[in-house]
């Protein structure tokens, strides 16, 4: 079986009995995975269950449990490779792997993540009045709400590439992208200057681990967390381990309530390293509205179900 490791298709066969398949970047995107990438097992199991990370051997495994497989989940299980079957879920005779339905499959994949594309960058606008709101009396979350919304424009930008978002890819996947617009062009350039990559160093990223692994401290992924950013920076990464930290503060803190907020108000600043600079932050803010609206705007021109860069 093509890129997995025989002792880990070993290992889920004599511990699972549910079908299960290999989802996440070691299938849809090999060339692409990291030393540091865990294998995402897809475990359709019907019971309920949560998710859990653990080590076999040299890799990691995430187990994903899932209670059915449909296209609810076509972003998950896009180009999964299957690992074992049985008779509850027939998963070699489904549509994502029916030759017969295979084209169906691609064609609604990629309307998905078309409309995830338009859906982010509209979340990006989203937090436009809690930045405003904050800018002047506290400047940590005005900072905090921009930055999450250059993520979601950057996720946004690419999934209207019909580039599916990965975190620790992320900041390579848009470097990648051919950019031929040039109202994409600055909007992208608006969204790292949000970001704040030139302020990218190893004392920064230390201290933002253990911010972000606090506040993390009941996730069952917060070892998986660590052994990426460690990873990265063996490699010298050191401005994309930046953003995905910060893609992981925006994991953590997009939802949560001004309670939460106001409770852990240092940890987040020295999670998502934040600026107090309100002249910098208006600016960007401003920015980073007027380019998105620009870019929504010309979305609407086209239906909903071809919107694309």
């Amino acid at each position: 079986m093509r890129h997995i490791p025989d002792y880990l298709i070993d290992y889920i066969s004599n511990n699972f009995r549910y079908p299960a398949g290999i989802i996440g970047c070691r299938a849809t995107n090999p060339d692409m995975s990291l030393d540091c990438c865990e294998y995402d097992i897809a475990i359709f199991n019907k019971q309920s269950a949560g998710n859990r990370f653990i080590r076999v051997g040299n890799h990691g495994l995430e187990l994903i449990n899932l209670r059915e497989i449909s296209r609810i989940n076509v972003m998950k299980l896009y180009k999964m490779i299957i690992i074992q079957d049985d008779n509850s879920l027939s998963l070699s005779s489904s549509s994502l792997s029916s030759a017969n339905n295979a084209s169906a499959f691609q064609q609604h994949y990629l309307r998905v993540l078309r409309g995830l594309g338009k859906k982010s960058i509209i979340n990006s606008l989203f937090y436009h009045e809690k930045i405003t709101k904050n800018i002047q009396k506290n400047s940590v979350l005005a900072a905090m709400w921009l930055k999450i919304a250059a993520y979601d424009f950057l996720e946004g930008i690419l999934a209207l590439s019909e580039i599916k978002p990965m975190p620790i890819h992320e900041l390579n996947q848009i470097r990648k992208i051919t950019i031929e617009r040039q109202d994409i062009a600055e909007g992208v350039k608006i969204a790292l200057e949000c970001i704040g990559l030139e302020r990218a160093t190893r004392s920064t990223i230390s201290r933002s681990i253990e911010a972000i692994c606090e506040l993390n401290s009941m996730e069952y992924d917060k070892e998986l967390i660590k052994i990426k950013v460690n990873h990265l920076l063996e490699k010298g990464m050191v401005s994309d381990c930046y953003y995905y930290l910060g893609k992981m503060g925006h994991r953590c803190l997009a939802y949560r309530d001004y309670k939460f907020l106001s409770k852990y108000m240092k940890l987040i600043q020295i999670s998502m390293d934040l600026t107090k600079d309100m002249q910098q932050l208006e600016k960007m803010h401003i920015n980073l509205v007027s380019i998105s609206k620009i870019i929504l705007k010309k979305l609407s021109h086209y239906h909903s179900g071809c919107n694309r860069l």
